[in-house]
């Protein structure tokens, strides 16, 4: 199916998509870069990140992660965004989970300062650093690119409000825009 712009085809699905979810997947499509530039500090945060995806620590990759996400939703002037870490990937038939995003959290995420209050929590990003057949330490691309992919969904509800996240042709263009902000690592053979 053509695209209404004369720009890339829209998938097959498209015209079973509600009206919302197509305004929506438009919206998401017409929008290939983001506002953002790095900070040295968000350089620097990725950098470390790397470092301790090859030292292969799942609590240490998860500290590097979460400190490079806090300043990116800084510089995009948005709340944080909680990361977790996990060891092997999850698989089935259908291949690896690399990792997942929850825009609402989920309820062990929620921060409970008081008896009497209760915070709703953080958006989530769930991320496995280990392959699941023969548990290697992923590469640090595809690390990356996997944390930038699910950092994105979070940019589409939080700062372009899109209300939804659909994986367009503009959001992937975005992802890359986000690793190439960073300084992405050298092009190495990824291990999926």
């Amino acid at each position: 199916m053509a695209a209404p712009d004369g720009g890339a085809a829209l998938p097959a699905y498209f015209s079973r998509l509600s009206a919302r979810a197509q305004r929506i997947y438009l919206a998401s499509n017409a929008i290939e870069r983001l506002n953002l530039s790095a900070t040295p500090v968000a350089r620097e945060h990725n950098a470390r990140l790397l470092r301790a995806l090859e030292a292969g620590a799942p609590a240490a990759v998860q500290r590097a992660a979460q400190a490079l996400l806090d300043e990116l939703c800084q510089l995009a002037r948005l709340g944080l965004v909680q990361v977790e870490v996990m060891s092997v990937r999850p698989h089935n038939a259908r291949g690896e989970l690399h990792g997942i995003f929850y825009p609402r959290g989920t309820s062990t995420s929620a921060i409970r300062p008081s008896a009497n209050s209760v915070v709703p929590p953080r958006p989530l990003i769930v991320l496995w650093m280990r392959t699941a057949q023969r548990h290697d330490v992923v590469k640090p691309r595809t690390f990356l690119r996997t944390l930038m992919h699910e950092f994105g969904h979070y940019l589409d509800y939080a700062l372009l409000r899109l209300g939804d996240s659909p994986h367009t042709t503009g959001f992937f263009k975005r992802e890359s825009f986000l690793v190439r902000m960073l300084g992405s690592p050298p092009d190495d053979h990824e291990n999926y």
